[in-house]
């Protein structure tokens, strides 16, 4: 071998190292930064969760109601046991076309403290306990990952009646008539799927059990109209909870169920596949 095509190779192997060890500080400097903006998460949100008071006056939004049903709104601070600051809102939304539509508000409070929870009382007594607002770090990222600095941002995903949302959303069927009694059912969303899908696999019938049941016995016979809202989970019983979007019976009905549509309840009891259907739930329940 020459020594022309030596230097080459030495040469090569000079570049070659020279590269890998740039590449190899790359993945060293972005996993140290990835360790280190996941400790950062959470010193920070602790810092930024220390606040104390929620000035943000956040909003809600009222989803699947008939107008005259939230035109007015009770507000109740509810702290330390006690109902505090009544407050009646009546808002604009009987002039609102689509009775389908999320219809928004803002909380009627400057301020209140983090571990206060917001009772909503809507003009046909469903009853919504609103909790969890609190503060967290977002992280600020650049080209080359996390550039070790932060922000503190208001977390609207509070918890709604024992169940956490990822929008602050409350749906007509998720009220409560008797808070008293509710209070102790737990609710599993079926987003998180996780613990749905842990919670069917101990019960005796599973969640494609119950999905066979709601396919056999719908009544929206044209459409596939189903929805899964979660799992009840009481002392007792549990149950499937899916949603079912009903169709018209008549073609002269069609605008009117577009513009209001009926959605019926359907729970199905986790262990024995009893099946029921609501059609005015939670009233009827």
């Amino acid at each position: 071998m020459n020594k022309y095509i030596k230097g080459c190779l030495v040469l090569i192997g000079i570049i070659i190292t020279v590269i890998a060890i740039i590449i190899g500080l790359f993945f060293w400097s972005s996993n140290s930064r990835r360790k280190q903006a996941e400790i950062d998460g959470v010193a920070f949100s602790k810092e930024c969760d220390s606040v104390k008071v929620i000035t943000e006056q956040p909003e809600i939004q009222f989803a699947r109601f008939k107008k005259n049903e939230i035109n007015i709104l009770k507000f109740q601070i509810l702290r330390d046991g006690n109902f505090i600051q009544d407050t009646l809102i009546k808002n604009g939304f009987n002039k609102e076309a689509n009775s389908s539509e999320y219809k928004s508000i803002t909380i009627p409070y400057k301020e209140f403290l983090k571990t206060d929870t917001i009772v909503v009382t809507t003009q046909n007594k469903l009853h919504y306990y609103i909790s969890g607002y609190h503060h967290y770090a977002y992280l600020h990222y650049g080209m080359a990952g996390y550039v070790g600095s932060h922000d503190c941002r208001f977390s609207e995903n509070p918890m709604i009646n024992n169940l956490v949302h990822l929008r602050p959303v409350l749906f007509r069927e998720n009220g409560w008539i008797n808070p008293e009694i509710s209070k102790h059912i737990q609710k599993i969303s079926a987003s998180d799927s996780v613990a749905y899908h842990d919670f069917s696999k101990k019960s005796a019938i599973k969640i494609e059990d119950a999905e066979r049941i709601f396919m056999k016995k719908r009544h929206n016979k044209t459409l596939i109209s189903m929805y899964f809202y979660g799992i009840d989970v009481g002392s007792q019983k549990s149950y499937y909870l899916f949603g079912e979007e009903i169709e018209p019976s008549k073609r002269s009905d069609l605008y009117v169920t577009q513009k209001n549509p009926q959605r019926d309840v359907i729970k199905i009891d986790c262990q024995t596949g009893e099946y029921k259907r609501y059609k005015n739930y939670p009233f009827d329940n």
